[in-house]
């Protein structure tokens, strides 16, 4: 047999064949869709913390309690990273959509610090710190608020 029917047959074929269920699942399982937000989510979460452990002037200690932390994130992402391959998607197509879905976390998390700094700060004069650090944990719990909505898909 000619090595490119073999591999038009039982390559390509069951590759088109696994492609089309795994879209199948992605558009209706909604608990699929939050694996695919989750994973973003954390993966945005993990570039942060890659950041922040590099830069040479934190602490030893700040620097371990980071690292652990990241290492937390790491295994949870792992773990949702693996149930999204068990469920059928390959690596490059998982990539493909956390890229994607980046984008949009990203736009979710600026429109809501926007809002809540408009919202909470407004046209305000800061001569009073304890009111901006109140305000400041406002914003930051809506754009938390924001991000959890993201997440469940609403």
């Amino acid at each position: 047999m000619n090595m490119v029917i073999v591999f038009e047959e039982q390559v390509v074929k069951k590759t088109e064949q696994k492609l089309k269920q795994a879209l199948a699942k992605l558009k209706e399982d909604v608990h699929l869709q939050q694996h695919f937000r989750e994973v973003t989510d954390l993966s945005s979460t993990l570039e942060r913390y890659k950041v922040i452990i590099e830069d040479f002037h934190i602490n030893k200690e700040d620097r371990d309690k980071r690292i652990a932390e990241r290492n937390e994130l790491l295994e949870k992402h792992d773990k949702i990273y693996s149930e999204l391959i068990l469920e059928g998607f390959e690596d490059s197509w998982i990539t493909t959509i956390v890229k994607h879905e980046m984008e949009n976390l990203k736009k979710v998390t600026k429109d809501a610090r926007e809002e809540a700094f408009e919202e909470h700060f407004g046209k305000a004069d800061f001569e009073d710190i304890d009111i901006m650090d109140d305000r400041f944990d406002l914003v930051l719990q809506q754009m938390q608020r924001a991000k959890n909505k993201y997440i469940k898909g609403n």
